[in-house]
């Protein structure tokens, strides 16, 4: 899960939203990024973050309900936000399968590194703060909702190894982006995303090339 936020809604089909309430939602969502860069996750009550965001603890409530529910709520903001990209690229693509693919896997990778940058401190204390599995549930619960209702599942993918295929993705993926955030930052965030790529298209038949 990364920190980002939308601060304006994108022009969809939905119902316009009060500019009240985004105004209001990032208000907390910009006192959880503060109260988080000071003190350990664990430690972020509802309260600490309704004062901080200068509104009541009923405000906070109505958009997010729990500080688990503002977690999940970020996690939908970059699901959505990465898949938005993802979908844009693939309706402007008429090429076969495999280019689709090609295409669909660099927005992917380049909408997580924009994400992940985006605010690079803020972001390695959420991966420091949240164990792996937690991380992984977060993220998997809104990606799975979006394939299924963007349509965006693979044709002749059986329904039942969707399941594992999403877990062996999602667990290298996130693991690969994890080490690299925890990391000095030696290695180019583009080198990292290029070897996820690598191995995400071609598994780890991938590696050979590297081994010679």
């Amino acid at each position: 899960m990364l920190a980002y936020r939308r601060d304006t809604p994108m022009a969809t089909s939905k119902p316009r939203i009060d500019r009240r309430i985004v105004r209001s939602r990032n208000a907390i969502l910009s006192a959880f990024e503060r109260l988080l860069m000071e003190k350990p996750l664990a430690d972020i009550t509802v309260s600490a973050i309704a004062r901080e965001a200068n509104v009541d603890r009923k405000t906070f409530y109505v958009h997010f309900g729990t500080v688990d529910g503002l977690l999940d709520a970020i996690a939908v903001d970059v699901v959505e936000m990465i898949v938005d990209s993802v979908e844009k690229t693939l309706a402007s693509m008429d090429g076969d399968t495999n280019e689709r693919a090609l295409g669909a896997a660099a927005t992917f990778f380049k909408t997580v590194n924009e994400a992940l940058c985006n605010n690079l401190v803020l972001n390695r204390q959420l991966i420091e703060n949240i164990p792996l599995d937690d991380f992984m549930a977060r993220l998997r619960a809104p990606l799975e909702h979006e394939i299924a209702e963007r349509d965006l599942l693979p044709h002749g993918l059986k329904d039942e190894m969707f399941d594992y295929y999403l877990a062996f993705l999602l667990s290298g993926i996130i693991g690969i982006y994890r080490t690299w955030a925890l990391s000095d930052g030696s290695v180019p965030i583009e080198r990292v995303s290029e070897v996820a790529n690598d191995l995400t298209l071609n598994g780890l038949s991938s590696l050979e090339s590297r081994l010679d």
